[in-house]
């Protein structure tokens, strides 16, 4: 045989083999897509990763609306972040070789593990979330990342991994307002989806966050769209602005005063209230302790509490935070008696400091045990005297006089300041429960035996400020939802006592303030009653210290409502809260420039 024939033949074998080679090859490829892997890679799986390579479906985030104060100052705001997905169907469809995939998946958790300082494990877990009967096509391994991973990201380069950009929920003040906005993360059924927790954020949700749009398109190999291509898309919705009656101004100076007297009476909590008296509308409402609502930070508060230690630091206490108001009290028992035409502010009584009532076991005595002979019903609230408030509700308006007062300040009720989810009741007992005794009768009379809110008690200073009438407490004053602008017009919720006894009980309560002199200031007259409540099984030293009140006395404009929790350097009213109730109200009258109603060097009688 010639040498030219046995070249011709060593050729043919060669081709031959190399024929058979990628006949094995390819049968290997079939036997993997039929066999190992028949469920990812069947005939409809295919088609479906086929389309999926040319085809992207993709949800466009709506921006959440924006929040501000009433002056148009951003309280809330939206940034753009990343989130970051794999693709695992797409990875274990390019990777037949399992030796192969088993050594780019090594280097690619390693990357991904060096950038987000995830678990190499949980990596490898998700990669595999592409295998078995339900694989995903996309998951989110990390949400919301730093900006500069993101550019690190990017500069990676790393197959199977891509970006998804949407708006983060921002906070510019932090702690500022944090109780009344509430917080954004995501949802418990829906990790990928973000919605609103407490407060506005929750109770707005729906509105806030508008409605997502879709883009579907024909893409090239790299995902880009195809200007020939087919395509569609649907508008995302943007989420509706919302704008608050609240001032940030004064809500910063009550937060910041409301925590340094917290803190210098080494009190558990605090909260501080300041409404608009002609319209309901809230100006400041603050709670100590608070939270930051931003993200990466609202998280470290989840097992701070507030109200006396009673409910998350995530619930407003001003709303949620129910306590006996003590002395406080003592203003809606004598609107009762004056609206009812029992008493006027000069009915006197026999005050000996102690009295006993018919049908209640134990006597009723004065906070400091003091007795005051024959005392006005003015006396009274100068005294703080349980004696006559008892003596009011028990002798001069009975159990079917006192109640219906009850109800009508709205004292176990909602306030319907539009937070119906987020708000207590309060709760008292009345005669038509099994468990009343007229011991609840003279109790409540002075503020025991019956839980407040702080807003419910604010409201009813309120009324008592505005000539009787009662205003619908509001937070948001407009809405602002793609070209539709709604605006809250204040609403009258109704008439709790006369104009007549209303004049008088202002008259009271100024003298009240102008005989302690706690919350007294030169150029303004002011009416307040103090509070320092007592509950029982506590020791008497554990109190909730308070003032409600509002000013001018002769012409009120702000409702002011401080209450300390549980103060321990000095515990009553008059010397725990009437400091932080005094300096808010110089604040208010100075930044409203308020006309003064008194000469300036004079703090006293209106």
């Amino acid at each position: 045989m010639n040498i030219e024939l046995q070249r011709a033949r060593k050729r043919q074998m060669f081709i031959f083999l190399l024929v058979c080679f990628g006949m094995l090859a390819l049968l290997g490829r079939a036997y993997y897509w039929q066999v190992v892997n028949p469920v990812v890679l069947d005939g409809y799986t295919t088609a479906q990763l086929a389309n999926m390579e040319h085809i992207k479906n993709r949800v466009v985030n709506a921006p959440r609306g924006l929040i501000y104060d009433s002056n148009g100052h951003l309280l809330v705001s939206n940034v753009v972040r990343d989130d970051v997905y794999i693709e695992p169907i797409q990875f274990w469809a390019d990777h037949a070789d399992s030796t192969q995939a088993t050594a780019d998946l090594s280097v690619l958790v390693y990357k991904l593990h060096q950038l987000l300082n995830i678990p190499a494990e949980k990596l490898y877990n998700d990669f595999k979330l592409g295998q078995g009967k339900y694989p995903l096509a996309t998951y989110a391994i990390a949400l919301s990342i730093d900006p500069a991973k993101s550019q690190q990201l990017r500069a990676s380069h790393l197959s199977y991994v891509f970006l998804e950009p949407h708006p983060v929920r921002v906070y510019p003040g932090g702690t500022l307002a944090a109780q009344i906005l509430g917080y954004v993360g995501p949802d418990p059924n829906t990790p990928d989806k973000y919605i609103g927790f407490y407060g506005i954020e929750q109770q707005y949700n729906t509105l806030l966050s508008g409605k997502p749009g879709s883009f579907t398109a024909e893409t090239d190999l790299n995902g880009n769209p195809l200007t020939v291509g087919a395509s569609s898309a649907q508008q995302a919705v943007n989420g509706a602005n919302l704008t608050l009656t609240i001032d940030s101004t004064i809500q910063y100076d009550v937060e910041k005063a409301l925590a340094d007297r917290v803190q210098q009476v080494q009190a558990q909590s605090g909260t501080a209230i300041v409404i608009n008296v002609h319209t309901g509308a809230i100006v400041a409402m603050a709670g100590v302790p608070t939270f930051n609502p931003n993200p990466g930070q609202y998280g470290t508060s989840a097992g701070v509490k507030g109200c006396e230690n009673q409910i998350s630091v995530y619930f407003n206490p001003a709303l949620y935070c129910m306590y006996e108001p003590g002395s406080t009290m003592k203003a809606v028992t004598m609107a009762a008696g004056l609206d009812q035409g029992v008493i006027t502010p000069d009915t006197t009584l026999d005050d000996e400091g102690i009295r006993y009532f018919q049908g209640v076991p134990e006597p009723v005595t004065n906070w400091n045990d003091i007795g005051y002979g024959t005392e006005t019903m003015t006396g009274v609230l100068e005294h703080s005297a349980n004696v006559g408030a008892a003596f009011v509700a028990y002798n001069e308006l009975g159990k079917d006089r006192f109640y219906p007062y009850l109800q009508r300040f709205g004292f176990g009720q909602r306030t319907g300041i539009g937070l119906p989810n987020l708000e207590a009741l309060g709760s008292y007992r009345t005669p038509q429960d099994t468990q009343w005794t007229l011991s609840d009768l003279t109790r409540q009379a002075f503020g025991q035996s019956i839980a407040v809110t702080p807003l419910q008690l604010a409201m009813a200073y309120q009324a008592i400020a505005n000539g009787g009438v009662m205003m619908h407490p509001y937070l948001v004053a407009t809405i602002a939802n793609n070209g539709h602008l709604t605006r809250t017009q204040p609403q009258v919720k109704g008439t709790m006592i006369s104009s007549q006894a209303d004049q008088q009980l202002i008259g009271m309560l100024n003298a009240a303030a102008n005989y302690n002199k706690q919350a007294t200031f030169p150029g303004y007259s002011v009416a307040v009653k103090t509070g320092t409540a007592t509950t029982q099984g506590v020791s008497a030293d554990q109190t909730v210290a308070s003032m409600a009140g509002f000013l001018p006395a002769s012409n009120p404009q702000y409702v002011i409502l401080v209450k300390i929790d549980r103060p321990q350097a000095t515990i009553f009213g008059g010397t725990a809260a009437a400091p932080v109730w005094k300096q808010i109200a110089q604040e208010l009258m100075w930044y409203y420039n308020v006309p003064p109603d008194l000469p300036m060097d004079s703090a006293g009688q209106q």
